[in-house]
């Protein structure tokens, strides 16, 4: 159900101020209030729009943290860029195998198209809480329905772009401290054991429950869970 937009980590941000951190929160290309591509970009073009916005905001070095397709741009651009990111947070990492990258490029688009009846709101509502059950909040369900259809028949760009990153080679690659965050209710979940076979050297913590909503529904368990590795 990702990307979506900044909004994803709203709740985040007091609680990021009060540690004492600036949160600095950009809607991925194409999501949320931000520029529309006309043609599916990759991971390395997402990525590499960030150091515009840090030049923008008049900040040289961060932690970088993301979310899903997130953990993939903010892994490329900690990767490309090395000298501007201290510290790496990841929660939820696409690292799939070449059978499930394939599988999931089979069936990025979804029918948003208008129906008279709203069907299309229906389904889609329908589909995301098959997804979360009772696990999410409502608000939570409504903003990732709301961000799906501003982002309109584009939406799969960025699926795209994250199924078809070798995040593997990437993960070799990064020499900053990282931190990797899962939640068990996560739907990439599972594929925590792949990371930490690939590089044992990283920082793991589990948090019970939630959905793929988890930062924006426990907010605070979230930025607890990282505060001291910052």
């Amino acid at each position: 159900m990702t990307p979506q937009s900044s909004l994803q980590f709203l709740y985040t941000f007091d609680y990021f101020n009060k540690l004492g951190f600036r949160v600095i929160a950009p809607d991925t290309l194409g999501y949320g209030m931000s520029d529309k591509p006309n043609e599916p970009l990759t991971i390395e073009e997402y990525a590499s729009v960030l150091p515009e916005v840090l030049d923008d905001q008049d900040v040289d070095r961060i932690t970088v943290i993301g979310h899903h397709t997130g953990a993939s741009i903010a892994s490329e651009f900690a990767k490309s860029h090395p000298s501007r990111v201290d510290k790496i947070i990841l929660h939820g990492i696409p690292l799939y195998t070449k059978e499930e990258r394939k599988e999931r490029m089979s069936n990025l688009k979804v029918d948003l198209s208008p129906k008279k009846d709203g069907s299309h709101l229906v389904n889609y509502w329908n589909w995301i809480q098959s997804r979360v059950g009772g696990r999410a909040t409502l608000e939570s369900c409504q903003m990732s329905l709301l961000h799906v259809f501003l982002a309109g028949e584009n939406e799969w760009f960025c699926h795209h772009a994250a199924f078809a990153y070798n995040l593997e080679k990437t993960l070799l690659e990064l020499r900053q401290p990282c931190l990797i965050i899962s939640n068990t209710g996560d739907p990439l979940h599972y594929i925590i054991p792949r990371v930490q076979s690939l590089r044992d050297d990283f920082t793991y913590r589990e948090l019970e429950g939630g959905s793929v909503f988890f930062i924006r529904d426990e907010p605070e368990k979230w930025v607890d869970c990282i505060g001291d590795f910052l």
